[in-house]
């Protein structure tokens, strides 16, 4: 578990998350106008690939919160890095919760699994039983139920001052999920880039000045409502 905790960084307070969708750039473009911003962004780590699981109610209660514009949310996802399928090891369990545009989580480390057309939400029922989640969160996530899964590369750059993180997803993939027979062929691709700028509350009155370095308009962006749009019938 050591090991684990120095690969992720969970979050004590609050932080603001901010996304742009630079949909007349191409990925390329909207690199070269990170790395020219007056904040001085530069590269942190190695892009790497990220994948979710996101699960909900049988009613879509969280995508339904996310469209309505609820100010108080929650999010229920499994992640994981590198590849789409077969063993995954240090994947982690994450309630996202949102107030309004500030958000943090809770994390909990999952056993070794395996992603292939069997999984089902019992399969991770028993995952979560096998991990160190808390009996009063596995009560809280007891009726939710695999919906959806995603995956794109993340490219992930810090500023000058060290306070703004920023990412850039590309290669965006869904894949709509079941109960059983999850073959990943009820899937599209996401041509759209998505550039998200996160920090801590104590840095909100000068994130406009690092924000405004970049031709970026901020906006509503949530990749779970795009996906569960995709293949539900639900309103937006």
């Amino acid at each position: 578990m050591e090991n684990k905790e120095k690969k992720y960084t969970k979050l004590e307070t609050f932080r603001y998350e901010r996304k742009f969708k630079p949909s007349a750039l191409s990925y390329h473009q909207t690199r070269n106008v990170v790395l020219s911003s007056a904040a001085f962004f530069r590269n942190i780590f190695k892009p790497r690939y990220v994948n979710n699981i996101y699960l909900d109610t049988p009613e879509l209660n969280s995508f339904h919160d996310n469209v309505g514009g609820k100010s108080d949310r929650k999010k229920y996802r499994i992640r994981w890095y590198g590849e789409k399928t077969g063993k995954i090891s240090d994947a982690i369990f994450e309630i996202k919760i949102k107030n309004a545009y500030r958000g943090t989580k809770l994390s909990f480390f999952l056993p070794d699994f395996e992603i292939n057309e069997n999984i089902s939400t019992s399969y991770f029922r028993e995952l979560f039983r096998s991990s160190d989640i808390p009996q009063v969160v596995f009560d809280e996530i007891a009726g939710l139920e695999i919906k959806l899964m995603n995956r794109y590369r993340r490219e992930y750059f810090r500023d000058l001052s060290g306070n703004f993180r920023l990412t850039i997803d590309s290669e965006i993939e869904y894949y709509k999920l079941g109960e059983i027979h999850n073959r990943f062929n009820d899937s599209f691709t996401d041509s759209e880039i998505v550039v998200e700028i996160k920090y801590d509350e104590e840095h909100n009155e000068s994130a406009a000045g690092v924000i405004n370095t970049m031709p970026f308009y901020m906006t509503r962006n949530s990749k779970y409502v795009d996906g569960i749009a995709a293949f539900y019938e639900v309103s937006l």
